[in-house]
């Protein structure tokens, strides 16, 4: 029991815990059901969250872990060696620095995205940094399988030079199009310039929908789609290049290759032809929580470990989204 790192989890609504609770879920799709599945790396020594309902519903899955209404008297008592952060994003750079002010912190994972500003989640990751504490952010599709081979086949070159990049993901800037630009970044790289639309017919819960077009150094370009409300989940990527075509979709956990060659009809043209498809483990199977947990207990025990996505690249996201919001025209 001693080597094992303790953990305290800060905020028990969906990401915290009670994702897990819906039905269909095959796979840890918490930060409490991840540490319970890696039980041999973590212990859950304590909770917080101030709404009786949450904090009822995780007495019932975790009887022995003690529940306190806020970060601050959760750590004091803790004093644990990782700090999860499920809190509302425009309360993080509070639990951030609640949890950096523990002398037996040694990493924290937050959910994303860092912050609602970007000048919040500048000071979150400067101040980690100053700390010395890696932070690890749940941009999820980061472990997901197929989005990996998609970003191996897109730089490998399978497809030749990159002519444009579309990614289509619902409304909501913060909650859900924000992986979609967390996913741009990811396999395409960081953009030059930005052209927004805002979508006003599509907000929801208060948060802006915005499509976007974008330019990268290589001249290849992006297009982030919104396509709709979020109820109805579209979750897609599309990738043209010179030699052909990839094509993904979350719905059916397929990557589609495609190649151009000659036309039987139309001379001095190529089309597509199938070239290979492969289906991948899809978000129900495969558990990023439990990924992005065993990366928080290496970073715990040695700083220098590899992340998938850290607090840097999260924070260059963050300005990503910012950018978007700010050319549509939202401050």
């Amino acid at each position: 029991m001693t080597d094992l790192l303790s953990a305290v989890v800060i905020g028990l609504g969906k990401a915290g815990s009670r994702f897990d609770e819906e039905p269909g879920r095959t796979a840890p799709w918490s930060h409490t059901g991840a540490y319970l599945a890696l039980a041999d790396r973590f212990r859950i020594i304590g909770a917080a969250d101030p709404d009786p309902a949450n904090a009822d519903r995780y007495r019932q899955r975790c009887a022995d872990v003690p529940i306190y209404p806020d970060a601050t008297a959760l750590l004091a008592e803790a004093r644990p060696d990782v700090v999860s952060i499920c809190t509302p994003a425009g309360r993080h750079r509070a639990d951030l620095e609640a949890a950096l002010a523990c002398p037996s912190v040694k990493a924290v994972w937050c959910e994303k995205p860092l912050a609602t500003s970007f000048g919040d989640a500048e000071a979150m990751v400067s101040a980690a940094s100053r700390r010395g504490v890696p932070m690890v952010v749940t941009y999820n599709r980061r472990w997901l399988p197929m989005w990996r081979r998609m970003r191996e086949l897109i730089h490998n070159g399978t497809i030749g030079d990159l002519v444009c990049l579309r990614i289509a993901a619902p409304n909501r800037i913060y909650s859900k199009t924000s992986h979609a630009l967390d996913l741009l970044r990811f396999l395409a790289g960081d953009p030059q310039s930005i052209t927004s639309l805002a979508l006003p017919q599509l907000e929801e819960t208060g948060e802006p929908a915005v499509a976007a077009m974008f330019t990268f150094s290589s001249g290849a370009y992006g297009i982030l789609q919104i396509t709709g409300f979020r109820a109805q989940l579209v979750f897609e990527a599309e990738a043209i290049g010179g030699r052909g075509r990839l094509t993904v979709r979350e719905d059916s956990s397929r990557l589609t290759i495609e190649r151009f060659g000659k036309h039987p009809e139309y001379e001095g043209y190529q089309r597509l032809a199938a070239a290979g498809e492969g289906r991948y483990a899809s978000l129900a199977q495969v558990s990023v929580f439990t990924a992005a947990a065993a990366e928080l207990a290496d970073l715990a025990r040695n700083p220098g470990a590899p992340c998938t996505s850290d607090g840097a690249s999260a924070l260059a996201t963050q300005g990503l989204i910012q950018a978007v919001a700010a050319t549509a025209g939202y401050g």
